[in-house]
C-alpha cells in the first residue's frame, strides 16, 4: 500500500505540475486532487521540493543509458532528454526555477553534471569506434561538444515551451553540430541511421 500510495502521489504532483507549473501548484491541491489529507501527503513528501526532486530522479532514470559504440545510441540519449523537455514542458518552462529553489538547488546541479558525464561517456564510446574525432579540426575537445550539446538543449527547453516544434527538427539541429566531429566511418553511420 506505501509504494502505490507514493506512487499515486507522484504521479498526481507530475499530472498537476506539468498542467500549471511547480509555483501554481501546492501541497493542498494535490492531496485534494487525491482525496488525502494534507498530513498523509507530507508523510510521504514533507515538502513540494521533496516531491520534486522525486520526479526529476525519476525522469533521470528514464534518461541515463549505458555508453555503447554507434550514433544510434548518441541519437537515442539526445532524444531522451529532448523528449523529457517535451513531455514536460510546464515543469521545465522555466530552467533556472531549480537554482532558484534552494531545497532543489544542489540536486539540480547534480542532475545536470550527471547528465553531462553520461552524455560524455557515450561520445567517448564514438570517438574509441572510430565515429568520432577526439579533437575537432578547431582544437575544440570532446568536453567542449558536449558543453554545446547540453547548451542547445537548454535553447530547445526554452523554444519548445514557447513554440512547439517537433523534434525531429531538433535533432536535425543536433546532428550539424556533430558533423565537424565526425570521422568518414562517422558520416557514413549517419546516413545510415538518417538517409536523405
Amino acid at each position: 500500500m506505501a509504494l502505490s500510495t507514493r506512487e499515486d502521489i507522484l504521479a498526481t504532483a507530475k499530472e498537476l505540475f506539468t498542467r500549471h507549473g511547480y509555483h501554481h501548484v501546492s501541497m493542498r491541491s494535490i492531496s485534494s486532487a487525491m482525496g488525502i489529507s494534507v498530513g498523509n501527503l507530507t508523510y510521504y513528501f514533507p515538502r513540494k521540493a521533496d516531491l520534486a526532486d522525486a520526479l526529476l530522479e525519476q525522469e533521470m532514470r528514464q534518461i541515463l543509458m549505458p555508453a555503447r559504440p554507434g550514433l544510434d545510441a548518441l541519437d537515442e540519449y539526445l532524444r531522451r532528454m529532448l523528449a523529457s523537455l517535451l513531455e514536460h514542458a510546464r515543469l521545465f518552462s522555466d530552467y533556472l526555477m531549480f537554482l532558484s529553489i534552494p531545497e532543489l538547488a544542489d540536486g539540480h546541479r547534480d542532475r545536470v553534471g550527471r547528465l553531462r558525464a553520461n552524455l560524455l561517456d557515450i561520445l567517448r564510446a564514438q570517438v574509441s569506434a572510430g565515429l568520432l574525432y577526439a579533437v575537432a579540426a578547431d582544437q575544440s575537445t570532446l568536453e567542449d561538444l558536449a558543453d554545446l550539446l547540453m547548451y542547445s538543449h537548454m535553447g530547445w527547453q526554452q523554444q519548445l515551451t514557447l513554440f512547439p516544434e517537433p523534434v525531429q527538427q531538433a535533432m536535425d539541429h543536433q546532428r550539424a553540430a556533430l558533423q565537424p566531429w565526425l570521422t568518414p566511418a562517422g558520416l557514413d553511420d549517419l546516413r545510415r541511421l538518417h538517409p536523405l
